[in-house]
């Protein structure tokens, strides 16, 4: 379908903010190419093209949301990327003159332009910098499809769907969208609304309605209705994300769920779920995420109470790409740094969204994740730490010089049975799979369980049994898991916390070859020598203290809290090295503003 030459303008503009690959040319040079383009809607589920059909256009987005995928013989189709409103796609097969590469499809439903091969060779011929715009891009992409990265989607419209009946999913809708406001004009959309302005008009001018209303908006919220309407399927028609709502007091009904996800379309893996469970009070631990979890199928999830102002801020941070993540790295009780930083983070306003860490930092993060304040951080890791110190039950170092028994009564007593989907913010871990020489990055699991691996510390402590695997401390691998962080909280703000120095365990004075351990034992106070505790923690951290400089990229601010000056089994020194902690983190945000 052809429209007028100044809609199509108007609405590659709007779409593109001024950056498609036409936005150099003259107005009279643009007006002649877009005299050619033609106007494309393709419904959610509906393919634009497919791998190794003939490249003869390409199109820009103007609403909606496309899936590049990959189909190889003999394997599962695999998503490679996310094409969003004011994107290009397809300009590869039109630039080479090759078969698509790739199979596209829309996700949700999805208006495009098209641009014929030949409009798209005039615009190269009169502008290079175009060709120049295109061709990186292309580049962009197989790097990033190369490294198995796939871009986070750009988010405008959202859809809110109550999978349970008895949800207040109005007043969440009112709530996200204010929450929304402050990072772009948001328009909410109920049936009635709709009705009173598409009333008369035929699909596909309702069609068009919608997709102008879109794009005067940066963010869209659909309030569906209670069942499963008209009006529900075109709001999950028209998402690029949605939130499934439900009561997260209460187990699923997972037929009833099934049935639901089912009637929606959604049961072929389209649209882009999240799960919200609202909860009566924020005071207890949430219950049965996992349930929710497989039986809505949700790539995510957040729990919701609608007393606490900020969890509906939360959500629309993570929509948006805003949301910060707290990365806490290992380095025994120099790890109580983090409990100052969290203190620093608090009074200065900078909501922590997501945490994750490694050995002592998985301990301090899951504290932080089950929502307790720093005060209660340093009552909790007084008890544990000094008064029941967990490190005390050394064994004949068979398989590691601590037996565990203390240490496993003590992530028992933290955690109990909590699960890592029912904490209030969004946690991971990390431990080294010394059975398979890979990393576990733990989202699932039993909190008590995950931060029992992370911790574990080779020839320290005894490995945790998995599914015929030994885990191990995440530090031999990677103690600083900012990489892992930047996917878990949206492509947002990643803080990483460092408590392992760059330079640890020097000796000054005479050093002996060889030395009788009885000996040093017998004179331990007078020796000025490392202990095996530290050389082996030492040991373990030193691979994942080069993996730093790796992740260097997804770390938007760096702390390195001074606690050389303390010992990494000094845990009688809780409070100063939260100090510590505390004082730098204060320091770095003064000089540098995050929001």
């Amino acid at each position: 379908m052809t429209d007028n030459i100044d809609a199509a303008l108007r609405a590659v503009d709007e779409a593109t903010a001024g950056r498609a690959f036409l936005s150099h040319l003259d107005d009279a040079t643009r007006r002649a190419v877009l005299a050619e383009v033609s106007w494309t809607r393709v419904n959610g589920g509906e393919r634009l093209f497919r791998q190794g059909d003939a490249g003869g256009a390409l199109f820009v987005v103007i609403t909606g949301r496309l899936q590049a995928i990959v189909e190889t013989p003999g394997q599962p189709p695999r998503v490679v990327g996310d094409i969003s409103r004011g994107e290009v796609v397809g300009e590869m097969s039109v630039l080479t003159g090759d078969p698509r590469s790739l199979t596209v499809r829309a996700v949700r439903d999805t208006t495009l332009v098209r641009f014929s091969k030949d409009a798209f060779e005039r615009v190269a011929a009169q502008n290079p910098q175009a060709m120049l715009a295109i061709t990186r891009r292309i580049i962009r992409r197989l790097e990033q499809r190369n490294a198995g990265l796939v871009p986070a989607a750009v988010v405008s419209t959202i859809a809110v769907v109550p999978v349970t009946p008895d949800v207040n999913h109005r007043e969440v809708a009112d709530r996200l969208a204010a929450a929304l406001e402050p990072a772009g004009r948001t328009a909410l959309l109920t049936r009635e609304l709709a009705e009173a302005s598409l009333a008369g008009l035929d699909e596909l001018a309702a069609s068009r309605w919608l997709d102008d209303h879109e794009r005067r908006h940066a963010f869209t919220v659909y309030v569906a209705d209670a069942t499963p309407t008209s009006w529900t399927h075109r709001s999950v028609r028209q998402a690029d994300r949605i939130l499934l709502l439900a009561n997260g007091d209460e187990p699923p009904d997972c037929a009833a769920v099934a049935r639901l996800i089912d009637c929606l379309g959604l049961g072929d893996g389209l649209g882009q779920r999240e799960l919200v469970l609202l909860h009566a009070s924020a005071g207890a631990t949430p219950r049965s995420t996992g349930q929710w979890l497989d039986a809505t199928g949700a790539a995510s999830h957040h729990h919701v109470c609608l007393d606490v102002p900020e969890h509906c801020e939360r959500v629309a941070r993570f929509l948006t790409g805003r949301a910060t993540g707290l990365v806490l790295g290992g380095g025994g009780a120099r790890g109580f740094a983090h409990i100052g930083v969290i203190r620093a983070l608090r009074e200065a306003g900078i909501p922590i969204d997501a945490v994750g860490g490694t050995s002592m930092g998985a301990i301090i993060a899951a504290q932080c994740a089950m929502d307790l304040d720093p005060d209660a951080l340093l009552a909790l890791n007084r008890r544990h730490w000094i008064e029941n110190n967990p490190l005390k039950d050394k064994t004949l170092p068979v398989v590691a010089l601590l037996a565990c028994h203390r240490l496993d009564r003590m992530v028992n007593a933290m955690f109990g049975e909590t699960e890592i989907p029912d904490l209030w913010r969004r946690y991971f871990c990390v431990s080294t799979d010394l059975t398979h020489a890979t990393l576990r990055v733990h989202q699932r699991d039993l909190l008590a369980r995950a931060t029992r691996a992370s911790m574990s510390l080779p020839g320290i402590a005894i490995p945790v049994h998995d599914a015929g695997a030994l885990l191990i401390d995440g530090g031999v691998l990677n103690n600083l898991p900012a990489d892992i962080m930047k996917t878990c909280c949206g492509g947002g703000t990643v803080i990483a916390v460092n408590v392992t120095p760059d330079k640890d365990l020097a000796v000054s004075g005479p050093y002996p070859e060889a030395i009788s351990g009885w000996k040093l034992l017998l004179n331990r106070k007078r020796v000025k020598l490392p202990g095996i505790l530290a050389i082996m923690m030492r040991t373990t951290m030193l691979a994942s203290t080069h993996q730093r400089d790796r992740v260097a990229a997804d770390i938007d601010l760096l702390l390195n809290p001074a606690v050389e000056q303390f010992g990494m089994f000094d845990w009688d020194k809780l409070d100063a090295i939260a100090r510590v902690g505390y004082e730098c983190a204060r320091a770095a945000l003064e000089r540098k503003q995050l929001q």
